[in-house]
């Protein structure tokens, strides 16, 4: 049964591909499109993903996030979600980068605790 939920996921991978190849050559008379536009689709896409995103968020907002990591309630892809974009204030960016390192496993009460007060710092507006 997983083969055949592999195969589906390949013929529509193709279908996305190649449908709009399909289209372009019908309206525009040239099957060149066929094989142009998947390329171009790629390509597109490529570069759509290497662009520098990045998130504006305030202190407050991202303590609300990060204080579910430290309560356990973030849910299996939380932390990553809170850790793994960007940020556009360049001081919570330089924080982000030192927390992921640091926090990722809250397990002695030494690095709770000062988890902790980053966050409570956080929530009153101050980047540690």
């Amino acid at each position: 049964m997983a083969h055949l939920a592999d195969r589906w996921g390949c013929l529509a991978l193709l279908a996305l591909l190649f449908a709009p190849g399909f289209l372009a050559a019908y309206f525009l008379h040239s099957w060149v499109w066929v094989l142009a536009a998947p390329a171009i689709l790629v390509i597109l896409m490529l570069a759509v993903a290497a662009l520098p995103f990045r998130r504006k968020i305030t202190p407050q907002e991202w303590a609300d996030q990060l204080e579910k990591h430290l309560l356990g309630t973030n849910g299996p892809y939380g932390w990553d979600d809170a850790t793994s974009v960007t940020l556009f204030d360049q001081r919570l960016e330089n924080l982000r980068s030192r927390l992921v390192h640091d926090f990722d496993m809250l397990n002695t009460p030494e690095k709770r605790e000062e988890f902790r007060q980053i966050i409570e710092a956080l929530r009153r507006g101050e980047v540690p």
